[in-house]
């Protein structure tokens, strides 16, 4: 029990960031805040979590890009389940459409995320702690960014319980079904993962980033966000 309570400490850290904009009331500063937060700590999450990971779990190396690209494709082929977007004259579509994506690709890595942070804890309570404490300094921004771009107050409550529920969801089937994933699965699956974040962060916030790139707003969310990776680095 007391592993599951720490696996989902990390889920509910989501709601960390959704309680930050509840604060915050200029709606127009926390967007232009949040892409830029946000595409700091998914591209940290990226090069300094993942990708170390898969590299140490995919056999042989170069399966990682294939693996990866499948991921970004899943998340392409979304495209045609979440709402019409044109970055030019629909800027607000295009930024839920963001969210959206963003909530999609972030239930399915914390799956893996919680499972990795359960097995951990039921060996060893303390290092369990630290992962969970680590996993929710790149939750709470994630959060920031996913409640900040979806104005729709029920399908917002949908997307965050998706995304606290699935933290558990590995741990559960864990505890009950007495699975294990081997390395080599869960590579794959972290690879895919990466895939998915790659194409949130190349090609959908980067465009909104060039947007805003001279807005003093985006460049503090930016720097905040290296501030909370190097915190990440050095916690895990």
């Amino acid at each position: 029990m007391k592993a599951i309570i720490i696996t989902l400490l990390s889920g509910l850290s989501f709601l960390i960031g959704y309680l930050i904009t509840k604060f915050i009331k200029n709606d127009k500063k926390l967007i232009i805040f949040s892409v830029g937060f946000s595409f700091t700590i998914i591209i940290g999450l990226v090069f300094f979590d993942l990708l170390p990971e898969c590299l140490e779990l995919v056999k042989p190396k170069w399966a990682i890009l294939g693996f990866a690209i499948s991921g970004l494709l899943i998340l392409k082929i979304l495209d045609v389940f979440v709402p019409d977007h044109n970055h030019s004259s629909e800027h607000n579509h295009h930024m839920e459409h963001i969210g959206l994506i963003s909530a999609i690709a972030l239930t399915l890595h914390n799956v893996i995320e919680g499972t990795a942070i359960y097995s951990t804890a039921l060996t060893d309570t303390k290092m369990g702690l630290m992962m969970a404490l680590a996993v929710a300094f790149h939750n709470i921004p994630l959060g920031i960014q996913i409640s900040t771009l979806i104005k729709n107050k029920k399908e917002k409550f949908i997307l965050f319980l998706c995304l606290i529920i699935s933290s558990v969801i590995g741990a559960i089937l864990i505890n009950i079904f007495k699975i294990t994933l081997d390395d080599g699965i869960l590579g794959i699956l972290i690879s895919i993962t990466l895939g998915m974040l790659v194409y949130i962060s190349m090609f959908e916030l980067l465009c909104e980033v060039k947007e805003h790139i001279k807005n003093k707003i985006l460049w503090i969310g930016m720097i905040l966000g290296v501030a909370l990776i190097t915190i990440g680095i050095f916690l895990g």
